[in-house]
């Protein structure tokens, strides 16, 4: 069980951001990727006819993928901060089934991807496109809980992704 901390470390909390960054990434650059699939098949033959778009989403991908494997060791080794006390036992759990989903779909992605893409399965490829929009639904549920505990609820939950504790 990981240790219940008083805040998120600096490098979690740059781990948070960078992947957040990486997602964004990942979504406005997916049409260079789609394209190529759509012209190429799932690979294609040469370096050099694949879009630089392309080559940068594969790549942010195994980025993500190791970035995760940090963050899960840090969540582990460092703990995370109790979750607020005035929040319902219904709260409590979204939340943490909100993060579970979250980190599976962020391991399952970048796998997918890679299987799809190295790989050349179309499984793996089908999997990968459906798995997208369960990660949007996740992120998007994820930030309106922090805009909800930020605006509504004020209690400055938020902050601990922005300072270390």
């Amino acid at each position: 069980m990981a240790p219940v901390t008083s805040g998120y470390s600096r490098i979690q909390i740059i781990l948070h951001w960078a992947i957040a960054v990486l997602v964004v990434f990942q979504f406005v650059g997916h049409d260079a990727i789609q394209s190529m699939v759509e012209e190429f098949g799932l690979a294609a033959s040469s370096a050099e006819t694949i879009p630089l778009l392309a080559r940068a989403h594969v790549m942010a991908g195994i980025l993500t993928f190791v970035l995760m494997l940090i963050r899960v060791f840090m969540r582990f080794t460092k703990g995370t901060p109790a979750l607020p006390k005035e929040e319902t036992a219904m709260m409590k759990m979204a939340a943490h089934a909100t993060h579970g989903m979250l980190y599976l779909a962020l391991f399952l992605m970048p796998m997918s991807g890679a299987a799809a893409w190295f790989g050349q399965v179309e499984l793996a490829d089908t999997v990968h496109v459906t798995l997208k929009f369960v990660l949007l639904g996740f992120v998007a549920l994820h930030v309106a809980a922090a805009l909800y505990h930020q605006f509504i609820l004020k209690n400055g939950l938020i902050k601990r992704m922005m300072k270390a504790g």
